[in-house]
């Protein structure tokens, strides 16, 4: 039977506190979750239970030996989930008492998700899991070891079944803080009102003659002050109540069409017979499609099936592929060598876009670099705060195309969920590869499926190129459309590509 212990533990980074762990126990059989944002300390935490970082306070205890698969990015002969299996097969071979697992899904394609999940439920010893995919997380772990507001607290269940019950304390605590505001306010106006009886009965009547207003003063000098101190009373019943703190809330924002190049034409890419290849080997044999402006665009497939090689082909205007000359392209694919780590994140951000300061805020904090972080060498950020950076350099850059590869990889939940919001917003084109089903259902409006050296257009199979003969019905009824001013202008949109398809 394997144990961990951790009791009355304090992590301080550069003289400030990461994180602290009031009790944590874990024995063999548990599968546990370790979630939060970015750079909270999950990784941290598992080199305190590996004995790399020994640099903290409190009790620490692991009675069996712990085998540690840490975070890998893509290298240039192996991609990141031929990597990432290859160390996850070779952990599970030595059937380890422990096993600590950081972002093992991360570059692994749908089949292996399914292979990992399937080892990692029949796995006999103790799990512990750092992850911000939730399908997998959901799929795996019976506990939860949540880092928030710079804490680790256990949660039975799930990560769903932790959400619920963050979400019910988040709405509690919200309801409890409005409860004391209201609370606060009426005592505020109970005081006042006190004070100003006060006044008036210092003042008198006007009716009073010069008389009675002189015998009285003594009198009504006591009532006053009677009054003055019943006031004092409730200002200190509001001082010694507790003062609940306000949930945090992240504050929206849009992004508009004029914030961006514009691009002019009715295609951002067009393939024509493509046929693709790396290393000698073929990957896509005579393909054709066509990316529209405002498409977002889910490359899909299995590892090693050739989005990334699409991408860079894209981007290289290959032989077969031709671009928009007016779209202007950001490329993210998570190169952590191409930012400086001498500059400060604000610096990196700032050089890069022509956008406001304060938009630019709204993105970084969206996406978890809050105020913190401006001021911060981006050579002291973590792997996935760097992520994160890289990812705003390329958001707010002066793009109408944005071409992202895996860049769910590493990132909190909460910044998932943001990007997601920003994609679906962006005025430009997306053309994006993500193995995160959650993430690519709330972005994408089409996908192309790559598979066995061929390409999938679903939207172009599920519709039927109309026949020449049809055109004069099809121009009668986008003549109709036109003159309805109820029409949408998505079916608008849809009958000039049909006509178009019919005319050949």
């Amino acid at each position: 039977m394997s144990e961990i212990k951790i009791k009355q533990v304090e992590k301080l980074v550069n003289g400030q506190r990461l994180f602290e762990v009031d009790q944590l126990t874990a024995t063999t059989g548990d599968k546990i979750g370790i979630v939060g944002r970015n750079g909270a300390g999950k990784s941290t935490l598992a080199r305190l239970l590996t004995g790399e970082d020994i640099d903290y306070t409190g009790q620490v205890s692991v009675d069996s030996p712990i085998i540690d698969v840490a975070q890998i990015a893509p290298t240039q002969d192996r991609s990141g989930g031929q990597a990432m299996m290859a160390r996850v097969r070779a952990a599970l071979s030595t059937r380890p008492e422990i096993l600590i697992l950081d972002e093992p899904s991360s570059n692994l394609d749908e089949s292996h998700q399914a292979w990992l999940i399937k080892q990692l439920r029949h796995y006999q010893g103790l799990l512990l899991l750092i992850s911000h995919d939730r399908h997998l997380l959901n799929a795996v772990t019976t506990q939860t070891w949540a880092v928030r507001h710079q804490a680790f607290t256990a949660y039975a269940g799930n990560y769903a079944d932790y959400i619920a019950v963050r979400d019910q304390q988040i709405a509690s605590q919200q309801a409890a803080y409005v409860r004391q505001q209201r609370h606060q306010h009426d005592l505020k106006l109970a005081v006042q009102a006190r004070h100003e009886k006060a006044q008036r009965i210092r003042k008198g009547k006007r009716s009073m003659s010069a008389g009675e207003w002189a015998n009285s003063k003594s009198l009504r000098e006591a009532t006053a002050a009677k009054m003055d101190r019943s006031a004092k009373k409730l200002i200190e019943r509001g001082d010694r109540e507790a003062n609940l703190t306000k949930p945090f809330t992240q504050v929206g924002f849009k992004l508009v069409a004029t914030d961006f190049p514009n691009l002019i034409g009715k295609t951002v890419a067009t393939a024509t017979n493509l046929t693709l290849r790396r290393d000698q080997k073929v990957l896509l044999k005579h393909v054709s499609f066509q990316i529209k402006p405002g498409d977002r665009v889910a490359l899909v497939g299995p590892n090693g099936s050739g989005k990334t090689t699409l991408l860079q082909a894209i981007l290289a205007g290959q032989s077969g592929l031709t671009t928009a000359p007016t779209a202007k392209i950001g490329v993210f694919q998570q190169d952590m060598t191409v930012l400086d780590g001498h500059l400060t994140v604000w610096q990196t951000v700032r050089a890069a876009s022509q956008l406001p300061d304060q938009t630019l805020r709204n993105v970084m904090g969206a996406l978890g670099l809050a105020a913190r972080f401006y001021d911060q060498s981006v050579a002291v950020l973590s792997g996935g705060e760097l992520v994160k950076l890289q990812l705003v350099v390329i958001l707010v850059g002066n793009y109408n195309v944005l071409m992202l590869d895996e860049p769910t990889n590493y990132l909190d939940v909460d910044a998932l969920d943001a990007l997601a919001d920003y994609l679906r917003d962006y005025p430009g084109t997306v053309i994006f590869v993500s193995h995160d089903a959650t993430f690519s259902e709330q972005v994408a409006t089409r996908q192309l499926i790559l598979k066995d050296q061929d390409l999938t257009d679903p939207d172009q199979v599920a519709v039927k190129a109309p026949a020449a003969s049809d055109l004069p019905l099809l121009q009668f009824k986008y003549d109709q459309l036109m003159a309805d001013p109820m029409a949408k202008t998505a079916d608008i949109q849809a009958l000039r590509d049909q006509i178009e398809a019919a005319k050949g």
